[in-house]
């Protein structure tokens, strides 16, 4: 019981901390001049997808 209530929190720890990690990114990029997002190989309709860690938007 312990560790099912362990495992829980943990995992809506984990959840949290992702939601907050997504939300930084993406302000961090909205913040970036169009030359800027340019330069490192973006365009402002990708920063959700950057955020958020998708990956298969980017395969190759």
């Amino acid at each position: 019981m312990r560790t099912t209530i362990a495992r829980a929190a943990t995992k809506a720890a984990t959840t949290l901390l992702r939601l907050h990690r997504t939300r930084r990114n993406a302000w961090m990029l909205s913040r970036l001049s169009d030359a800027e997002l340019k330069d490192i190989g973006l365009r402002r309709s990708d920063i959700p997808f950057v955020a958020s860690g998708a990956r298969e938007h980017f395969a190759d």
